[in-house]
């Protein structure tokens, strides 16, 4: 299977557009929250950058959207079975913005 970059960079734009138009937010006020400069910022929506990872999950915080609503499932995926945390989720660690995967019992040392 060939991966589409430019394909995929200019749907992940597109989502990163329609949520930060949802939220009421300006290219500027986005790209300050996550610490990009605007222009770098609009190239990304616009699809004509490539888009890193941790600029989509700190939009994804910023936004309060899933990750998952911002990144399009692999062609195929829609009918498989949906993918499950290997155990657990616990605690939120919400000024980092993510889910501890340890379960009760490393917390409490059981």
């Amino acid at each position: 299977m060939e991966f589409d970059r430019a394909g995929f960079d200019r749907e992940v734009g597109l989502r990163l557009q329609r949520a930060r138009r949802e939220r009421g937010l300006t290219q500027a006020q986005l790209a300050q929250r996550i610490g990009l400069p605007r222009p770098s910022y609009a190239n990304i929506e616009s699809g004509r950058q490539r888009v890193p990872l941790d600029v989509v999950w700190r939009a994804a915080i910023v936004l309060g959207y899933p990750l998952s609503a911002l990144v399009p499932e692999p062609l195929g995926r829609a009918d498989a079975t949906p993918l499950a945390p290997f155990g657990p989720l616990v605690s939120a660690t919400e000024s980092l913005g993510f889910l501890s995967s340890r379960t009760m019992s490393e917390e409490s040392g059981s």
